[in-house]
């Protein structure tokens, strides 16, 4: 696939229209705050700690993102405040707002100092939220420091547009970027530009979309997990990963949506992969058999939120009660991205 600056600079004009401000919409389906009760007591501990029940109960800067993000949603505040003390406290770095993206009860401490650009921006965009919404001003200003750190340290010029690399280290090799476009938090990005206002929020927001749009391949036409981007615009599947839609690509759709980027043009290729009940949990992007076992619930409502704007509760709840960490936290996103655009 190749992508020239020319398109996407074309394209920016139209994408952007597609951004009109998030509402709350009186959605028929599931709440997060009816679903919160559920997944807090089942995944976040007395002290914080947001436990990735499906990884070795390991904690990460992605879940304790989401963890923020979803008790605030749910007005949970002496939740909201106990998962953010912990991640503060325990995955911060010592010389700049970022987050070490893994933490092991094995050794109960850091194991991986690297960051996790999506678990940045979603700890951006809550503290964002519940600053705005609760009128506390230091959170308000830790969601800034944050966003100026992901905007300096996490972007970077890749094929003549702005790009979210994964993380501080190891993603830049011989001119060659390494991007993961389901880190691409698209909803966010408005309201980083709210604490840290600059064009490159929009920007990133943009070129992200339309590189989401290139980036398709395998009979399916998917996006991978992990895609390789040259300087003249090729891209393919990164070598260093199996060439798959899978686990961590299925919230490329999600946060599209969420944003609004929800034309044909932008989900249509998930719609039709996702078309079947059961789908399979990722599909490959190369010669050989997608996964031999179904999507999980998680799964499903995102593909029930591209095609009917509305999960399904016979899809939530069993995810939340039943399923593991990541399965019930991609239905608790896809309610919440539910009730902000407001169901159709």
């Amino acid at each position: 696939m190749q992508l020239s600056r020319r398109t996407l600079l074309q394209a920016a004009a139209a994408l952007a229209v597609v951004h009109a401000p998030l509402k709350a919409g009186a959605a028929e389906a599931v709440r997060v705050d009816q679903l919160w009760p559920t997944y807090r007591d089942r995944f976040v501990q007395a002290n914080g700690r947001v436990v990735d029940t499906g990884n070795g109960d390991i904690s990460h800067s992605e879940g304790q993102g989401w963890g923020m993000l979803l008790a605030g949603a749910a007005g949970d505040w002496d939740a909201f405040d106990r998962i953010w003390n912990w991640t503060d406290a325990n995955l911060r770095w010592s010389g700049a707002p970022l987050y070490a993206w893994k933490w092991d009860p094995k050794t109960g401490e850091v194991v991986d100092p690297n960051n996790a650009s999506d678990g940045d921006i979603l700890i951006a965009w809550a503290l964002a939220r519940a600053g705005y919404f609760t009128k506390r001003t230091e959170l308000v200003e830790a969601a800034r420091t944050s966003a100026v750190a992901v905007r300096r340290l996490l972007t970077d010029q890749v094929a003549g547009v702005i790009a979210l690399l994964p993380g501080f280290t190891g993603f830049s090799k011989n001119a060659v970027a390494t991007i993961n476009l389901s880190y691409y938090v698209f909803p966010a990005f408005a309201h980083l530009n709210q604490v840290d206002p600059s064009p490159l929020w929009q920007m990133l927001s943009v070129n992200g979309a339309q590189i989401a749009l290139h980036a398709r391949f395998g009979p399916h036409s998917l996006p991978p997990d992990w895609l390789a981007v040259h300087p003249n615009g090729q891209m393919q599947p990164a070598q260093d990963w199996p060439a798959r839609f899978s686990f961590d690509a299925v919230r490329i759709p999600l946060y599209l949506y969420w944003a609004g980027y929800d034309s044909v043009q932008h989900l249509g290729t998930y719609q039709t992969a996702w078309a079947a009940p059961d789908a399979p949990a990722w599909f490959t992007l190369e010669t050989g058999p997608n996964a031999e076992y179904e999507a999980s619930n998680g799964v499903k409502s995102i593909a029930q939120l591209i095609r009917t704007h509305r999960p399904e509760g016979g899809t939530l709840w069993p995810a939340v009660k039943e399923g593991d960490y990541y399965s019930a936290s991609l239905a608790m996103l896809s309610s919440l991205a539910a009730e902000e655009r407001g169901a159709k």
